[in-house]
């Protein structure tokens, strides 16, 4: 091999060398490359994925903000009912004023027309209306006689709004609640059930079409059709009853406040709770908070000697004594270590049954004794006391009972009189129906079912036993002791009613200076609860009265409205009266001697005379109110002419009127 061929292969192989280097640094290259193209896919891969899952909403919200703005618009609410489907809250479509100041362009004369109109001064209607904004409000939930008055002034425009309306006033308005603007629910059934209540649909929005123009859309009444109306287990004639009856004893006692509670003892079902002072959720914001609160559930008392009922079941139950067990009431007065316990009379040797009739707090005390402070706390337990009842309201309190092994011996005789714990007036209303359930303790409940805009039932309460405190046989003594209570002799004879036979206890509790641990002088909580008819309890009823002045027990100021409820709640109710009964002439019927009488004297109420037809009563000289009362649960046609008082009536009193006949009263003002 020569010279040159040495040099050529040497060449050749220089040449291949410096193309295997340049493919190996093109190759690097592309792997670089391709890595980096890999790397940034999988980079707006993450991105997109975190924007499209993640950040939808963050990113929607922006967008929304760029197209749209949202206008607060009340919406329409789901109906609230009583149990026969009278409504109590309503939703009603109203038109409301607002102005797009950029279009807007008055003469003076609109100018004085729009602010008298609207009810608003010349100086805030032109700040206003000098707002750089699309969109103001003027006023909300106007009449149509002013929406008509407005027509055609330029930059003025109306909208369609859910106004909230309750018909009956003050009538439950602590149950019910109340619903600020834009339908905030505020307190009450509107608030724990505003799910089922409120509309889902968007407020009123002002959205930006394809050229950037913006353009109001709000929600038409029509289309928030998605509520569901929530019957209650009130009974609209019963709580009118139950209010009207305590306004009565709360002006005659000049007491702060009061509440009456009336249940369905073999249910738990609320027929009526009562509160005073009340408030116009049609008007709420002219009344102080402490109106609001339905204080049968968010307040506690002491319970006084009510509470005594609790006691005597306990120590029958348990064997501990028997009714006619003979006890030394100390002559009034008993020495427990440095504390002197007193009854308000002086007694000697009482049985269990008189304790119970004239109330003695010593002999209570010995009672409790008997049966252990233990077992007596195992007792209250099951009675539901120092427990939330789980009633379907919000703001439940669950008193004060505590645990017996911090008991001092005088505290087992406070407590064996209602003194040293905390109740509500619900849960003595729940426990005394126990009793009267034959032991059972029912949970409370106020809603009997939800329906949605379908017709379809959402939700029904059915009742549910909590407990069994005592025997029957027991609950059947204790039932029969308390009716002596209201017989000759007892404590609670203003309860007493010839009608039905009732059975009850008073209770007059001293009140605790709030903050300093001392009962305050001259303060007391007077209550009294009871049921009725005994023979078959239907119902319990608690009435309590706060801080009444002058006479303050409450077999003196609360047992009269007690009896009155108890009645008409009865009569409401369909149940027989104990009264004898005769034939009415030319009718057929049979019907109660008395009442008839009473309908042609000074009775208000229609009384049923039989089957599908009732006596009607002298209505004259009442207010149309009244006379709705009295119409009551009678199936009536009610047709009323005039305003002001009755003074003419057809039927004439004391006639029949059928179901579903005409019953006519012509109003004038006296």
């Amino acid at each position: 091999m020569n010279i040159r061929e040495t040099f050529n292969i040497r060449k050749i192989k220089s040449q291949f060398s410096e193309e295997l280097r340049r493919e190996q640094r093109i190759r690097l290259r592309i792997k670089i490359v391709t890595g980096v193209v890999c790397v940034m896919f999988f980079m707006v891969s993450a991105r997109a994925i975190e924007l499209h899952c993640i950040k939808n909403s963050a990113l929607k919200w922006i967008a929304n903000k760029q197209y749209q703005a949202v206008i607060p618009q009340s919406l329409r609410r789901g109906r609230i009912l009583d149990r026969n489907g009278k409504e109590l809250a309503v939703s009603l479509p109203v038109p409301s004023i607002y102005a797009d100041p950029r279009m807007v362009s008055l003469t003076d004369e609109e100018r004085a027309l729009l602010g008298s109109s609207l009810g608003i001064d010349e100086k805030d209607l032109a700040s206003k209306l000098k707002q750089g904004k699309k969109f103001v409000w003027l006023k909300r939930t106007v009449d149509n006689e002013t929406l008509q008055s407005l027509k055609g002034l330029q930059g003025i425009f109306s909208i369609e709004e859910s106004k909230r309306f309750y018909p009956n006033g003050e009538l439950a308005s602590q149950i019910l609640g109340a619903v600020g603007f834009d339908s905030e629910a505020l307190a009450g059934i509107e608030l724990s059930f505003d799910e089922h209540l409120a509309s889902k649909n968007k407020e009123a929005v002002y959205r930006r079409d394809a050229r950037g123009k913006f353009y109001f859309s709000p929600v038409d009444y029509r289309e928030q059709d998605d509520v569901n109306d929530v019957y209650l287990t009130i009974d609209k004639q019963i709580q009118f009853t139950a209010e009207n009856a305590l306004q009565k004893a709360v002006t005659s006692a000049n007491a702060s406040g009061g509440t009456a509670v009336v249940m369905d003892v073999t249910t738990g079902a609320i027929l009526a709770m009562a509160n005073r002072p009340s408030f116009d959720p049609n008007n709420y914001s002219k009344y102080p908070q402490e109106t609001w609160r339905n204080r049968a559930i968010t307040d506690t008392i002491e319970p006084g000697s009510t509470f005594k009922v609790l006691i005597a079941s306990a120590g029958l139950d348990s064997d501990s004594v028997k009714p006619e067990s003979m006890i030394d009431c100390e002559k009034g007065a008993i020495k427990i270590g440095k504390a002197v316990l007193h009854d308000h009379n002086p007694y000697g040797q009482l049985s269990v049954r008189d304790i119970m009739k004239v109330s003695s707090n010593i002999g209570a005390l010995k009672i409790a004794r008997e049966v252990g402070k233990d077992q007596i706390y195992r007792y209250l337990k099951k009675f539901g006391i120092g427990n939330k009842t789980g009633i379907d309201f919000p703001g439940e309190v669950s008193g004060v009972l505590r645990d017996p092994s911090t008991w001092q011996p005088v505290e087992l005789g406070t407590i064996a009189f209602g003194q040293g714990l905390t109740v509500t007036p619900l849960q003595m209303a729940t426990a005394f129906a126990g009793i009267a359930n034959g032991g059972k303790v029912m949970k409370p409940y106020m809603i009997d079912r939800i329906i949605n805009n379908q017709g379809m039932l959402v939700t029904q309460n059915k009742p549910k036993l909590v407990s069994q405190a005592i025997s029957k046989e027991t609950a059947l003594t204790i039932i029969n002791i308390l009716e002596g209570v209201v017989g000759e002799g007892g404590t609670g004879t203003k309860a007493a009613s010839k009608e039905y036979q009732v059975a009850g206890k008073t209770g007059t509790a001293q009140k605790v200076t709030e903050g300093s641990g001392y009962y305050a002088k001259g303060k007391y909580y007077s209550s009294f609860i009871g049921m009725a008819p005994t023979n078959k309890p239907k119902i319990v009823v608690f009435v309590g009265l706060d801080e009444p002045k002058g006479a303050h027990y409450g077999g003196t100021v609360s047992a009269p409205a007690f009896k009155e409820i108890t009645e008409v709640t009865l009569k409401f109710l369909d149940v027989p009266s104990n009264l004898s009964h005769v034939v009415v002439a030319n009718k057929g019927f049979t019907s109660d001697i008395q009442e008839l009488a009473e309908n042609t004297g000074g009775n208000r109420r229609f009384l049923r005379a039989g089957e599908g037809v009732f006596y009607v009563p002298d209505v004259k000289g009442i207010t149309m109110r009244d006379v709705m009362e009295s119409v009551g649960s009678a199936t009536v046609k009610l047709k009323v002419e005039g305003s002001g008082v009755a003074f003419e009536q057809s039927p004439d009193p004391g006639n029949i009127i059928g179901e579903g006949e005409e019953f006519r009263v012509s109003f004038r003002q006296p």
